[in-house]
């Protein structure tokens, strides 16, 4: 979901039309509809991976975005037609290490519990 025009196509249940929260605003901060957890207006970021919901009409997508959150795309603050050549690929590099570090979340949590399950202490060596 790196391009803006795919992301926004992911929106056809969106549940505002007006106001701050459209889908055209939420897809060009970032963001992909994306449905976690059965939300009706569940989002994440294609490259914080930052999921977001309980979204209000009169929310702004790039402050809320930018909230406690690192993501380079959403501090640069600009829509995908706007940035730079070297901005677009600093977001594409960012977009990488952020999907590593998830995939080593989930490997993480995922040995955490085979260890478990053998019996074993996490501190063992």
């Amino acid at each position: 979901m790196v391009l803006e025009a795919n992301r926004l196509k992911s929106f056809k249940s969106w549940p505002f039309s007006s106001g701050d929260c459209t889908k055209h605003t939420v897809s060009g901060s970032g963001f992909y509809h994306c449905n976690m957890s059965g939300e009706v207006d569940g989002v994440r970021c294609f490259c914080c991976m930052k999921e977001l919901d309980g979204w209000d009409q009169t929310d702004n997508p790039w402050t809320e975005h930018k909230r406690n959150n690192n993501c380079y795309f959403a501090h640069l603050g600009k829509t995908q037609t706007k940035l730079t050549v070297k901005e677009f690929l600093k977001v594409m590099e960012e977009r990488e290490v952020n999907l590593l570090n998830k995939r080593i979340e989930a490997m993480n949590a995922m040995e955490k519990k085979t260890i478990a399950e053998l019996g074993l202490n996490s501190d063992d060596n």
